[in-house]
């Protein structure tokens, strides 16, 4: 039986060493990346693997993201070499990694179905996280590796949230600090009819496109879609419902004037509130003095799940224009939501 309390430790060399040998044992690991924590296994163990859908209980049907360290381990991965019209899309991205971007390539052989969803395909990603980093190079295998929290619930950015939501299923968790981007990678698939914007993320759909010089809409017609979350998934990210608390959470609207002062609502503002504002609310999270979304994005998940455990009834949180890195801010907010209305209810007394 896997420990109740997994080791905590220091991302110093003893640890990270007993991290990768866990992780070689088939047992699972909470890592942190610059993105957010991830529930890693050796991606060529299907048993390890398999650990990581029991402990979230994930759908099979969602596939993983499979990390390596560099592009020289991009063969452990997937298979090469690559076509030459998608090989031509890696090399214009290739100065995004290391970093928050994942690339859907045709699957390398090692690789087991599991994994993929049973599609030719597997989503890899080089993070520049330098705890990911020395654990991937100390690992002979590479390394899949989802968000470290139950399926549907909200992303872990710190070692605390990963004991206090999988710890009974973990063997270690690595503690880098609170993750410096916040939200999930963007995941983009390379394919010889062209690109296509899955998930987005850190990386915006306006700096892909110009990269591989097709317009920002062709990128992203798929990036919409609300996938019904019994069907096979094209991608990480991608269910209708996803990054949700339980706490009832609304998107701001023209109802909030009709909020009582001091109900049971907490709101998540992406900038500072005046006093008359805050008074409505019995907590108040401020991602932002003024709206920087690098500081929204951050702080997002951490500020869900504290508001979550407040006892409110509701969570009221902003939104901003779906533009660079706003639109992927509002994808998580979106289906972090779609559970409930997009408005809270008119709450006005009579």
């Amino acid at each position: 039986m896997p420990p109740t309390s997994p080791l905590v430790s220091p991302p110093d060399d003893e640890s990270l060493n007993a991290a990768c040998e866990a992780l070689g044992r088939g047992e699972l690991v909470a890592m942190p990346t610059e993105t957010v924590y991830g529930l890693a296994a050796n991606a060529w163990d299907e048993n390890a693997v398999a650990k990581i859908f029991a402990a979230k209980g994930r759908p099979r049907g969602n596939p993983l993201i499979v990390h390596i360290a560099s592009m020289d381990q991009l063969d452990r991965a997937a298979s090469l070499p690559l076509e030459p019209a998608i090989q031509h899309q890696v090399d214009a991205l290739a100065d995004l990694w290391p970093g928050p971007l994942t690339l859907v390539l045709p699957a390398g052989k090692r690789i087991p179905s599991i994994v993929t969803a049973g599609k030719p395909t597997v989503a890899v990603r080089i993070p520049s996280h330098p705890v990911a980093q020395a654990i991937l190079t100390r690992c002979p295998f590479p390394i899949a590796a989802p968000s470290a929290n139950r399926s549907k619930y909200v992303s872990p950015t710190s070692a605390a949230h990963c004991q206090s939501g999988l710890g009974e299923h973990l063997a270690m968790i690595i503690d880098g600090g609170n993750c410096n981007l916040g939200v999930e990678s963007t995941i983009v698939s390379l394919e010889v009819t062209g690109p296509r914007l899955l998930r987005p993320g850190n990386v915006s759909a306006e700096d892909l496109a110009s990269r591989l010089k097709v317009s920002v809409f062709d990128l992203v017609s798929c990036t919409s879609e609300r996938q019904a979350d019994d069907k096979p998934m094209l991608a990480p990210g991608m269910m209708r419902e996803h990054y949700s608390p339980t706490t009832p959470l609304f998107m701001i609207g023209n109802d909030v004037d009709n909020i009582p002062q001091r109900s049971k609502t907490g709101r998540i503002a992406f900038r500072k509130l005046s006093d008359d504002e805050a008074n409505r609310y019995a907590v108040v999270e401020t991602l932002s003095q003024d709206g920087n979304l690098d500081e929204v994005s951050r702080g997002l998940f951490a500020a869900i799940r504290q508001l979550d455990n407040e006892g409110l009834d509701r969570i009221i949180i902003d939104i901003c224009e779906p533009i660079g890195l706003g639109r992927a801010i509002m994808d998580r907010i979106q289906r972090a939501a779609a559970g409930h209305n997009a408005k809270p209810p008119n709450e006005r007394t009579t």
